[in-house]
């Protein structure tokens, strides 16, 4: 088997739900990662119906022609391309471990297609699927079966393969206290296993399971990192400076899919990672990128996501000039960036005024969902 580098992995993750690239905005994101000097770019997106929903369908010769240029770019940019199936929703396990071959061939074509695109890594993915296997399976456990599939793929592949785990993240532990131990000592020495850390979403990746700080040692893991990403929560944005301290070398970010806003988290990771004067730094970085002096002022809520440690609700002091840099933001400010924002700073403005008790009910009937509406006026009325 040939010899791969994985020290240096950084990159993008196109891996989001409720987005979905073109071609032309995957060659962007390429252009950035080979200005940042990253080396990597994971293509496994939830809404590409093929990668997850159906992925037993084959793709249309339309997109593997697509595919093949867009790997051709990314080679000519010295970047790696993960190319990733995501299996686990309809994936009869119970057959596979009584021995039925054929849905784990269906999976191994799928990657020999992406390889003779000219892909240099593929994945097999098991992030959020029901928590059922043991409803069907009794005879092995969820962890060995999982590793025991993508083993099988790389025997047939003859190459080492990326994979990401069910129980991705300390936070999931609980749904199965044995899955890690049972995935890690089953699966090929050669796999590079994507983790969260102790969260989700973190702010510095860790981990309190032993197996994981021993992947870790072996330099076995990859941080996906859901700091900056909001599709667990689209009326929010985060794009303050990288947190992340550890695993610089072996972390990719899950974007937005907001093709703007992404290639600017890209130099923000790659510059903010390990300066000294973070904030700084960051500023400058937004700066030279035209946005508005502005948002400095009102940019605190946009910095960093909420985390699941946090006990208390962020503190956000604002006055008149908050609403005075929102109205230059949302209407003097007029670029392509500033048209992915809009919303995100609209839905802050009308949150501010319903806050001051100064959305009037007309606007809470107009901007909001109908169960919002009911929330907001029992509580104006209190």
């Amino acid at each position: 088997m040939k010899n791969y580098n994985f020290n240096k992995i950084k990159g993008y993750i196109e891996g989001y739900y409720g987005k979905l690239l073109s071609w032309q905005e995957r060659n962007e994101i390429l252009d950035t990662l080979s200005k940042n000097n990253m080396n990597f770019y994971f293509y496994c997106p939830k809404e590409d119906i093929n990668h997850r929903l159906r992925w037993k369908e084959k793709y249309n010769v339309n997109w593997l022609k697509n595919f093949t240029l867009f790997n051709k770019y990314a080679l000519e940019k010295n970047i790696n391309v993960i190319a990733g199936v995501s299996p686990g929703l309809d994936f009869n396990f119970k057959s596979y471990v009584e021995g039925n071959k054929e849905e784990i061939n269906v999976l191994i074509k799928k990657l020999e297609i992406f390889l003779s695109c000219g892909v240099p890594h593929v994945a097999i993915l098991f992030d959020d699927i029901p928590n059922e296997f043991k409803l069907f399976v009794k005879s092995q456990t969820e962890g060995e079966t999982h590793a025991r599939i993508i083993n099988e793929t790389i025997k047939k592949l003859s190459m080492p393969i990326f994979a990401v785990p069910r129980i991705y993240s300390d936070e999931l532990f609980i749904e199965n206290k044995s899955y890690l131990n049972d995935f890690f000592k089953t699966i090929n020495k050669n796999v590079q296993v994507f983790f969260t850390g102790k969260y989700i979403v973190s702010k510095t990746f860790g981990s309190n399971q032993k197996i994981i700080l021993e992947m870790i040692r072996e330099n076995k893991i990859v941080n996906w990192d859901n700091y900056y990403a909001n599709d667990y929560c689209p009326k929010r944005l985060f794009v303050g400076p990288w947190k992340n301290k550890k695993l610089i070398e072996k972390s990719m970010i899950n974007g937005t899919g907001m093709i703007q806003t992404d290639k600017l988290l890209i130099e923000i990771v790659n510059k903010t990672a390990s300066n000294k004067n973070q904030f700084l730094k960051w500023k400058n970085i937004m700066l030279d990128n035209k946005v508005p002096k502005e948002f400095f002022k009102i940019c605190s809520p946009f910095l960093s996501p909420d985390l699941s440690f946090q006990k208390k609700i962020k503190n956000f002091k604002y006055s008149n000039i908050t609403y005075k840099c929102l109205d230059h933001l949302l209407w003097k400010w007029k670029s392509a960036l500033a048209r992915e924002w809009y919303p995100f700073l609209l839905n802050f403005k009308h949150d501010l005024q319903f806050l001051d008790k100064k959305l009037e009910f007309i606007r809470v009937l107009k901007t909001q969902t109908n169960p919002m509406q009911k929330i907001l006026q029992e509580r104006r009325n209190l």
